[in-house]
């Protein structure tokens, strides 16, 4: 099963990718991005719980 970075859409492999606390598996560049907006800790986080 190959996995797609939810925010850029990007193919990931084993070295490219990282897991948010909230579940999510994303590129490690979108990492960064999404620490803000994330629905666990992220200082925006209604913005990722409407995302869910």
């Amino acid at each position: 099963m190959r996995t797609r970075c939810p925010l850029c859409r990007r193919s990931l492999s084993g070295d490219t990718q990282r897991w948010c606390r909230c579940g999510k598996t994303m590129d490690s560049d979108c990492y960064h991005a999404h620490d803000d907006w994330c629905a666990v800790d992220g200082a925006e986080a209604w913005i990722g719980a409407l995302e869910r």
